[in-house]
């Protein structure tokens, strides 16, 4: 079983001979990380080589230990660190910077899985694998906890392999004046007694900081996990429809061994679609929600929350404002993927008949027909990737040159690329930051500043 360990974070992926040393080590069993990685349509990883169909990886600029950015500040650890202000004013916006070569500012030190923000709200909430919500104003980490999902009163999440809190969504009324789904956010986390995955709702009152005790969470959904430790999925998000949708991975063990990603009654290796402002299942204390229409099997056929399906473990994936999917769907053994196509109902992205865009099971001869390809693939035998990161294509007003771009990356890799998709295809993907090791997230706030989290804390990524 190849392990990724790292912060309290451990993203099971497979088997590949061995397991892999994650910092500059080698990888599926001994081929060295970072280096002769096909992705994108013959993009070559690593740091120097040729991305995109031949553009200079990074825009020539150096990553990796050593490298220098931001007139003169030296990277740490690898990363290219810019040693300016981002061009961040102190009222919320920014001085606007051309050209495309990345490096990033430290927003804190504390070890989180993901920020993100409420809509139209300047702030910055970080999420822990442990059980915390933090939050960031203008800047500054305030001392209270927004909450804690694993304190001795609630107890409600423990980390531990892939299990604790994982993702943090906010209601798109959140910030909407008069709403009754003002302060609602999300959390979707492994129950600590059960392992079940739960999302359940909370509400933090217009100018609190902290959420109250009382009267607790609204759960809104809980699906039993048949493994205890891992392919728990993470994200969730809200579309622009309004609607949450939930990743879940396909409950883990070796190439999904109950084959409950290809399974439409089960919600495991799928994309959910829920509607949070309804109950359709008043009965159940565990389904607090609405199918929403369109939903491919509202009426019968399969699971009706079940959105997309033919996925291994989708630890992190986005919803752009032109209702693109993009999903970071972690491999078994060979193969890294990023899926991405209009958000459409009832697509099939391949696992386990699949691997990537190669065949799994059985190989040769697995089902294709009405698999959808994945648009890149990095391969954990030659590049060193082992736990793909989804990310977010940049829609902020600071960087004009960035905009459009998706930014992902790998867990274990410790780099971050960029493409744009144009007709289905993932054009100019190209290298643009080194030494990101232990990457956990990348994610935009209200305003679309996109932030990385890792081991080591929280950075704003910027051109610099």
């Amino acid at each position: 079983m190849r392990r990724l360990l790292g912060a309290v974070l451990v993203v099971a992926v497979g088997c590949s001979g061995g397991t892999p040393a994650v910092d500059g080590g080698t990888s599926g069993g001994g081929a060295t990380a970072g280096g002769g990685a096909t992705a994108g349509g013959g993009a070559t990883a690593g740091g120097g080589a040729t991305a995109g169909g031949g553009a200079t990886a990074g825009g020539g600029a150096t990553a990796g230990g050593g490298a220098t950015a931001g007139g003169g500040a030296t990277a740490g650890g690898g990363v290219v660190f810019y040693d300016g202000d981002g061009g961040l004013l102190s009222d919320g916006g920014c001085n606007v910077r051309s050209g495309t070569t990345l490096g990033v500012e430290q927003l804190s030190g504390i070890s989180a899985v993901m920020i993100a923000s409420p809509p139209g709200d300047a702030r910055i909430f970080a999420i822990a694998q442990s059980g915390w919500v933090r939050l960031f104003k203008n800047g500054v980490l305030q001392s209270a906890l927004v909450d804690d999902l694993s304190n001795s009163g609630r107890n409600l999440t423990a980390a531990g392999g892939e299990r604790g809190l994982l993702g943090i969504a906010f209601h798109p009324e959140f910030s909407t004046v008069g709403s009754s789904h003002r302060g609602k956010y999300y959390l979707h986390y492994t129950s600590s007694s059960t392992g079940a995955s739960v999302v359940d709702e909370f509400v933090l009152p217009p100018g609190a900081d902290v959420t109250p005790v009382s009267p607790g969470p609204r759960r809104i959904i809980v699906v039993p996990q048949p493994f205890t430790t891992n392919h728990k999925g993470g994200s969730i998000e809200f579309g622009p429809d309004g609607y949450l949708y939930l990743a879940l991975g396909d409950g883990g063990g070796d190439g999904d061994p109950n084959d409950r990603a290809q399974n439409d009654f089960d919600l495991l290796g799928k994309i959910l679609r829920l509607d949070v402002d309804g109950d359709d299942f008043p009965g159940d204390a565990n389904r607090n929600y609405a199918i929403p229409p369109g939903n491919p099997f509202a009426a019968d056929g399969g699971a009706p929350e079940v959105w997309h399906k033919g996925l291994r473990n989708p630890f992190r994936f986005s919803i752009d404002a032109t209702n693109h999917i993009y999903i970071g769907d972690v491999g078994q053994s060979y193969w890294e993927e990023i899926d991405a196509a209009p958000n459409t109902p009832l697509l099939n992205w391949g696992w386990d008949d699949r691997e990537g865009a190669h065949c799994y099971e059985p190989d040769p001869g697995c089902l294709t027909a009405g698999r959808t390809d994945p648009v890149v693939e990095f391969s954990a035998l030659d590049a060193g990737w082992h736990a793909i990161i989804g990310g977010q294509v940049y829609r902020g007003g600071c960087f004009p040159d960035l905009v459009g771009r998706y930014l992902y990356g790998d867990f274990a890799a410790g780099q971050v690329w960029s493409f744009r998709l144009d007709g289905g295809v993932a054009t100019e993907n190209r290298f643009e930051l080194g030494g990101v090791d232990e990457l956990t997230s990348i994610h935009e706030t209200a305003f679309g500043d996109l932030y990385l989290t890792r081991r080591t804390g929280i950075f704003r990524i910027v051109v610099r």
